[in-house]
């Protein structure tokens, strides 16, 4: 008899192998590139025998971070390291149907430094469940491996080439999936959004995504970072192209040790490289990003961001826990190191694009997770938006939240981006359900 539980996809690369999982099917872990260290990532080499899906993505070397660990105990052990972790994983809805489903491709964040595109805290079950879409998430090299290269010792932008390929490999494989190649959104999250907003200015990425949902991307200190980039790239001059993945790791916390005394900038030390393929120079950048209007955009931030941005700042930490004056000092500088690192920027992007003839809504989100201290603050769009409730409460964000709570919030935000991945713009019943938490312009 038929196994019930795996069916076998059919794609130009070859068949997959995917498994059930309740109401859903998982191609978990499927190559969509391969590059040796520091080298441009290639297409995958088609294969003849069934793919196997049933493992997650390895993550690109790293250390633990703290807030996924929380929501993934042990995610790094669990699901292996490995330098070649161009993955995809594809999450769909049983019995979709023979109507093609729109396609959102989850590019996850973490400072390019940490993270991983099947981390537990970016499972997409409930978005794919209610929404009735396709997500595909990406797995991409990552901080010294990914981001550093000079052109010499490695090229430039290795982990954005890497995204690019798997977009490409979106385009050629979803229809097997049952996706609609014309609807692709690139969705992101900090890190993740600030990569959206490059591939729009990069040529070769035209055509790959029809929409983009761009999340708290830290626009404000991804301009004008070659200083920072020297400083980083003398901090482990000369590369030895053989260090070990521990050396490789030791030489990510000295980078990012020599980037903190760049201020803001610092707070993510890796990032697309202007002027180096694919990107244009930064002078060319509007110019560049003004070529993609017809990409829909949905772009804006958490209300409250400026609270974890200042919390990271050394100074501004322990400020922010001083007894008596500590609320005080937050009130003050939380609402400027918003604006300097996510507020503006993002008015800036939407407003160009308009002017360049796109489509674009702009979002601010805000709901007020019960008792935590970083209520509004970066990250806390992803709880309502991808993951477990019941596992989100296990971080100390959100330990005084009701998994129901953000079930329900989640639900409301969730029917917002699901439209408009569908159609690229948000029903106004939609609007109406959401507005206690979420505002649109």
């Amino acid at each position: 008899m038929p196994d019930a539980t795996a069916r076998r996809v059919d794609t130009p690369l070859g068949p997959i192998l995917a498994h059930r999982d309740g109401d859903l099917w998982r191609a978990r872990g499927v190559p969509y590139a391969r590059a040796d260290r520091f080298q441009r990532p290639s297409p995958v080499a088609p294969w003849r025998r069934p793919f196997d899906a049933a493992t997650p993505a390895p993550v690109s070397p790293q250390r633990v971070d703290g807030l996924m660990e929380s929501v993934s105990p042990g995610y790094v052990d669990r699901l292996g390291v490995d330098e070649h972790c161009q993955r995809v994983s594809v999450t769909w809805p049983a019995g979709a149907g023979d109507e093609p489903l729109p396609v959102i491709v989850w590019i996850h964040g973490g400072s390019y430094l940490t993270g991983g595109g099947d981390l537990e805290g970016f499972d997409p079950a409930l978005m794919v469940r209610e929404q009735r879409v396709i997500v595909v998430a990406v797995t991409y090299r990552l901080g010294l491996l990914g981001w550093l290269g000079d052109d010499r010792f490695a090229p430039a932008n290795l982990g954005l080439l890497d995204i690019i390929e798997a977009l490409r490999w979106v385009r050629t494989c979803i229809e097997g999936f049952g996706g609609d190649p014309t609807r692709v959104t690139a969705m992101g999250q900090s890190a993740g959004g600030d990569a959206i907003t490059a591939l729009m200015a990069v040529p070769e990425a035209r055509g790959l995504f029809r929409r983009a949902i761009v999340q708290s991307a830290p626009l404000g200190i991804g301009d004008r970072r070659g200083a920072m980039q020297r400083a980083m790239l003398k901090a482990v001059h000369p590369v030895d192209t053989a260090m070990s993945v521990d050396d490789v790791l030791h030489a990510n916390a000295e980078i990012y040790r020599v980037s903190r005394k760049h201020g803001l900038k610092g707070l993510m030390p890796y990032g697309p490289q202007w002027g180096r393929y694919p990107l244009p120079p930064e002078s060319g950048r509007d110019a560049a990003t003004a070529a993609s209007r017809d990409v829909d955009l949905l772009m804006g931030h958490m209300s409250d961001e400026g609270v974890v941005v200042g919390a990271a700042l050394p100074a501004l930490g322990k400020a922010f826990q001083a007894p008596v004056v500590g609320g005080a000092v937050r009130h003050a500088v939380a609402g400027s190191l918003q604006a300097a690192v996510y507020e503006k920027g993002a008015a800036r992007f939407v407003e160009a694009h308009r002017r360049a003839g796109g489509n674009a809504v702009q979002y601010l989100l805000g709901w007020k997770a019960t008792g935590s201290a970083i209520a509004d603050g970066h990250g806390m769009d992803i709880p309502v938006l991808l993951g477990d409730p019941d596992a989100w409460v296990r971080t100390e964000g959100l330990r005084h939240e009701s998994p129901d709570r953000i079930r329900r919030v989640g639900t409301a935000i969730r029917q917002v981006w699901g439209d408009f991945a569908r159609r690229g713009r948000v029903a106004p019943e939609s609007a109406a359900a959401a507005s206690e938490w979420l505002r649109l312009s």
